[in-house]
């Protein structure tokens, strides 16, 4: 698990840093036809996730299918209303910090043979000390992202499982989107894949 440093995200000009990292990284390598389940999706930094995916999606011409998932319906229903996420959006309901209830609505939504990925931008995550849904999605070996501003459950996370991640051989980011190192990480991987590229040229 990699872990940033400070910024905010989630503005409507912009995409979210963590999308950005998204579209850098994983959706190039993963996006053969996948599956991404942005939880919080309803909120203002999920709504910005979920939209600029799409838009990512259709410009690259990738069979991404966008679901948002949350602990109230009702919030979702106003987020559609309101066009923070398309109205063609599936929504997902499920208690994140019940872990029967994430298995099981992970287990359902992870159905198909397809990729799948999971954004994590439910907050506050503020008082919260159990990463729910990181443990899950290790378990059930789901690629993970997520834009956690709390100190103490971002190092609890990287405790408990930064090891487990490594031996399932599941990518998982936390506290992405949220510090400002993850620009550097975007040059590094930049300047990689064009070293890579100029060796297979010469």
């Amino acid at each position: 698990m990699q872990e940033m440093n400070r910024m905010r995200c989630g503005s409507r000009r912009r995409p979210p840093v963590c999308v950005l990292l998204l579209s850098f990284i994983a959706l190039p390598n993963l996006c053969r036809a996948l599956n991404v389940l942005v939880v919080g999706g309803s909120g203002r930094v999920g709504g910005s996730t979920v939209r600029w995916l799409k838009t990512l999606s259709d410009r690259r011409q990738d069979a991404v299918e966008i679901a948002v998932g949350g602990r109230r319906r009702e919030s979702f229903e106003a987020a559609v209303r309101n066009k923070i996420v398309p109205r063609t959006t599936p929504y997902i309901q499920f208690d994140l910090e019940d872990p029967v209830a994430v298995s099981t609505a992970l287990q359902d939504w992870k159905a198909s043979d397809d990729e799948c990925l999971l954004v994590h931008t439910a907050g506050p995550f503020q008082g919260r000390t159990d990463p729910t849904l990181l443990r899950a999605c290790i378990d059930m070996q789901i690629p993970y992202v997520d834009v956690c501003d709390e100190w103490d459950l971002a190092e609890k996370s990287k405790a408990d499982l930064h090891q487990k991640a490594v031996d399932n051989q599941v990518p998982a980011i936390v506290s992405s989107g949220i510090w400002p190192g993850v620009s550097a990480l975007m040059a590094a991987e930049g300047v990689d894949q064009l070293k890579s590229q100029s060796s297979d040229e010469s």
